[in-house]
């Protein structure tokens, strides 16, 4: 597997600690938060293994790995449970798919952005959605409109990380998606 490939699967599959956020306080969930940044900023960079969380052109650091927690901390102060899960799950499964399969099929740019496909847009839509609404589903399982709200979210999630900003995407992308929901639901 390559470089790549290994930290869009670690992105991807810290997807499924979303699910605690469900038996975690704002508090616990921040805490949760804080130690997987620790974790990112100081145990990582000593590993054996941390090349499978940096991008080649990182040597200390993983900024994406670092934002990534960072963010989602952030969000557990400000936000209910149910939103940071539903964000988590737009940003792990929909920017992370959005990188698998936007690399893999090699489709037309953005002409927005060159750094963008719109495989990996679409890619982004159908698993950010899908994540979403299975996390709306598990954390309030009594919402109607479940799979309209995680589509809207995640449409402008999506819309979000294709513009060319200066700004890392798991910023960007967690939180207009915890914005979005917020004034949804």
């Amino acid at each position: 597997m390559f470089r790549e490939e290994k930290r869009q699967a670690i992105h991807i599959l810290l997807f499924f600690l979303a699910f605690l956020l469900k038996y975690l306080s704002r508090w616990q969930a921040a805490l949760m938060f804080l130690l997987l940044l620790i974790t990112a900023l100081i145990f990582v960079p000593h590993s054996k293994r941390r090349f499978h969380f940096y991008r080649r052109f990182e040597k200390k650091y993983s900024k994406g790995g670092i934002f990534y927690f960072l963010v989602l901390f952030v969000l557990a102060l400000i936000f209910p449970p149910y939103i940071v899960a539903v964000s988590w799950a737009i940003l792990a499964l929909g920017d992370g798919m959005a990188t698998l399969l936007g690399d893999y099929f090699k489709a037309k740019e953005l002409f927005w952005n060159k750094d963008k496909t719109y495989a990996g847009s679409l890619a982004f839509i159908i698993f950010g959605t899908l994540g979403a609404f299975v996390m709306l589903k598990w954390m309030l399982p009594g919402l109607s409109g479940s799979f309209s709200i995680a589509l809207k979210t995640t449409l402008v999630a999506a819309v979000v990380e294709s513009l060319p900003l200066k700004i890392n995407d798991n910023v960007t992308v967690a939180l207009s998606s915890a914005v979005v929901l917020y004034l949804l639901i």
